[in-house]
């Protein structure tokens, strides 16, 4: 047995003399840069190499332009690759004016091709936490952001399983990843200090959202997404956050509220009234109700706001106040304590769909993204559920409106309006960034912090 074994051991003493950086604890991560495309221009600031499909290595300089040449193959210059092709060098890779660590790959994808950029998940999460938090921020709410993305990530890797070719997206349909564009030195050091750590709930890696501001106690995932998840229920915070929307205001016109109304599916006409109907534990609107010409109609209150705009209605705990400054409505109406924003109000009629989106559909979709078509809790809706990804798309293409001068969040006269007065900023599930901020000013670890948002979960390596 010994005798057997005792040439892996030395091999592998000779890897790690050979390669120094090589890590058992390495995980792999594939993103998609840009999906479907045409042609793709890469560049380094040395020579890069080409491996194409049939491992044929070519070297093709410090620019090239890769062009879909159909049956599975790509041309740059006078070299046609056979797909996919894995670029290399000695320098990071650039594309669209950014750099990036580790490798690129060109799949097909329909009658184009797509760049995924391959490279560890903590070089990864470099590129990501800046886009995420304020790196200047207490070093243990920049600590707890890590864990949290690193989470994030890997739960939503194992999910999509790369059917399409990559793991995660580069794009608010994942998290916001920018490459070596992106790193900073306190965040690179949140993430060396935490390498490896994940929340963990029952052995296995927990779902961890998290948002911007929670107004004061973050929501329980059956009220916004459904479900039930023990150590996502809401939890109240006990210092108030600071952000620029601890408190916020908006004026809306009738016609708005009627036509943001219309869009949740609560159609009552003229609008006559509209008050807050059911709340939760902490004050949150969970449902309005709207009384018309046509009759009343409650509705839930994320659909109304995402209806809305979720950069209008920043967050479910608001009251309302209508045409004379009067509240609107029979209860009074305290400034409930913080936000929720639901699922799309009609993620649950989105359609299924298992047959993979062609390039065209996904360059459809990520254009419609970009434009703001969908809103966070579509976008999150997408990405716990990858087989709605085709029925966002068939629905949004079906309702869009042609192109208009959009409407003004705050109409130029108020009268004859309602006025919705808020706290916080966001879905409000799981983790409060700006509380997580201030809990780490009051001496708060990051595991203290985690704990907090995430009640019965553990924290661990996977």
């Amino acid at each position: 047995m010994f005798q057997r074994l005792r040439v892996p051991f030395f091999a592998l003493i000779f890897l790690f003399m050979l390669f120094p950086s090589f890590r058992a604890d390495a995980r792999m991560v594939s993103v998609g840069l840009s999906i479907g495309q045409s042609t793709l221009k890469i560049s380094s600031a040395s020579a890069m190499t080409a491996t194409d499909g049939a491992g044929k290595r070519h070297s093709i300089g410090g620019t090239a332009e890769f062009r879909a040449a159909g049956a599975g193959t790509v041309k740059a210059g006078n070299h046609s690759f056979r797909l996919p092709v894995t670029i290399s060098g000695k320098a990071p890779l650039s594309f669209n004016g950014r750099r990036y660590r580790g490798t690129f790959r060109i799949i097909s994808s329909g009658s184009g091709i797509t760049l995924v950029n391959v490279l560890d998940l903590e070089e990864y999460l470099r590129g990501v936490l800046k886009m995420e938090i304020n790196p200047s921020w207490p070093m243990e709410a920049v600590k707890a952001q890590a864990i949290v993305s690193r989470t994030y990530a890997l739960r939503s890797i194992r999910q999509n399983n790369g059917k399409n070719g990559y793991d995660l997206r580069d794009s608010v349909l994942s998290q916001v990843y920018r490459g070596i564009n992106a790193e900073d030195k306190r965040a690179d050091q949140a993430i060396s200090a935490t390498r490896g750590i994940v929340v963990l709930h029952g052995g296995a890696l927990a779902f961890t959202p998290f948002h911007s501001d929670s107004g004061g106690a973050t929501a329980d995932v059956a009220a916004v997404w459904g479900g039930n998840m023990p150590y996502l229920r809401g939890v109240n915070e006990p210092y108030p956050p600071s952000s620029p929307n601890a408190l916020w205001e908006v004026h809306l016109s009738s016609a708005q509220v009627e036509d943001a109304l219309r869009q949740a599916g609560a159609d009552v006409g003229p609008l006559r009234e509209i008050r807050i109907g059911e709340t939760d534990a902490f004050g949150r609107a969970n449902t309005l109700v709207a009384v018309g010409a046509r009759g009343s109609k409650a509705v839930k209150s994320h659909a109304f706001r995402m209806a809305a705009g979720s950069s209008v209605i920043k967050s479910t705990s608001f009251s309302i106040v209508s045409r004379g400054g009067r509240p609107s409505g029979s209860m009074p109406l305290p400034l409930p304590s913080r936000p929720s924003s639901p699922a799309a109000g009609g993620g649950k009629d989105v359609p299924t769909s298992n047959t993979p989106m062609s390039a065209s559909e996904e360059r459809q979709l990520t254009a419609l993204t970009e434009q703001g078509v969908f809103n966070s809790e579509e976008l999150m809706d997408m990405l716990l559920n990858p087989e709605k990804r085709k029925g966002y798309l068939v629905r949004a293409l079906r309702t869009r409106k042609p192109e208009t001068p959009s409407r003004p969040s705050v109409p130029q006269s108020p009268s004859g309006g309602f006025v919705f007065r808020g706290k916080g900023w966001g879905h409000g599930v799981g983790l409060s960034q700006w509380g997580a901020k201030t809990l780490a000013e009051k001496g708060w670890d990051h595991k203290k912090i985690i704990r907090f948002y995430f009640p019965g979960v553990t924290l661990g390596k996977m």
